[in-house]
């Protein structure tokens, strides 16, 4: 058994969250390569399950906050009740850098990032309580617009006959 006392909460959180966010990361890019994996869920679920507890301890609202509908995405995607897309993969992974963001801060600097945050985090969380967006194909390039036909020049501008 390690001895954890030479930590301070903050510290042992931000560790959790890191190793944790580390596991989201490759499991999101996995889970993107083969979407039709249901067995990588599981694990994803309780990554979030495990940061929203670690940032509840140390009382990271917004950590807690992002933590909890990533948590509730993945418990959808398990249930069958919406589909993986690469849009939703995206959103988690906004989630994710959110998450590790916030743990990377000084404990002090926490309370004023999360206020200055507060709408990426309501972004963030709305965002993963919407419907699963669909993959939209690539856009495809407009094409120019037909050059007009040749008019003649107004009679203002026509050269004088000789």
């Amino acid at each position: 058994m390690s001895d954890l006392g030479g930590f301070s909460m903050h510290e042992l959180f931000r560790a959790e969250v890191e190793t944790h966010c580390a596991a989201l990361t490759d499991g999101l890019l996995a889970l993107e390569r083969t979407p039709e994996d249901m067995s990588a869920i599981a694990p994803l679920m309780r990554a979030a399950h495990s940061i929203k507890g670690a940032a509840r301890i140390v009382g990271v609202d917004a950590a807690v906050t992002v933590a909890h509908h990533m948590e509730d995405t993945f418990v959808r995607i398990q249930k069958g009740q919406e589909r993986t897309t690469r849009a939703r993969i995206d959103q988690l992974l906004e989630g994710n850098d959110f998450l590790l963001r916030i743990a990377a801060l000084p404990e002090a600097e926490v309370p004023s990032w999360s206020v200055e945050h507060a709408a990426e985090a309501n972004e963030i969380t709305t965002a993963l309580s919407a419907p699963a967006p669909d993959d939209a194909p690539p856009a495809q390039p407009i094409p120019p617009a037909a050059a007009p036909a040749h008019a003649p020049a107004p009679v203002a501008q026509r050269p004088a006959p000789p």
